[in-house]
């Protein structure tokens, strides 16, 4: 399978499980001048931002979901689907949230996507878990 069929994929499989959150995120890509069936890598990044909805939310539980569905799809997933939840997900994950939200939410965020964040942008001031 090449990489493309595999980010539809990805994108799919998210659908399937967050049915409420891909609508958001489709509608929001439109808004903005994108058919979502045609950008997977944006759609992943516009996915991110529901997490990140909900880490400004408190909802810990969508956090958990969300965050666990991507490290199990990077745990299992080819190289271009790993490269997708660490890239388009987990380097836009609280990208815009304050230092208070993204400790916070820390502890509830699965250890995968956690050590994929932290990579990247380190862990977040004063955070624990």
């Amino acid at each position: 399978m090449d990489a493309d069929a595999e980010a539809r994929g990805l994108v799919e499989r998210t659908r399937t499980r967050f049915p409420e959150e891909a609508l958001t995120t489709d509608q929001w890509l439109q808004e903005r001048g994108w058919a979502p069936d045609e950008v997977t890598f944006v759609w992943i990044e516009a996915f991110a931002d529901r997490t990140s909805e909900a880490v400004r939310r408190h909802d810990e539980a969508v956090i958990k979901a969300h965050t666990e569905f991507m490290a199990t799809e990077h745990r299992q997933g080819s190289e271009s689907v790993r490269s997708l939840v660490d890239v388009a997900y987990a380097e836009n994950l609280m990208w815009d949230l304050d230092v208070s939200d993204r400790v916070w939410a820390w502890p509830h965020i699965a250890h995968t996507v956690r050590a994929l964040y932290e990579a990247m942008w380190g862990v977040p001031k004063n955070a624990h878990g």
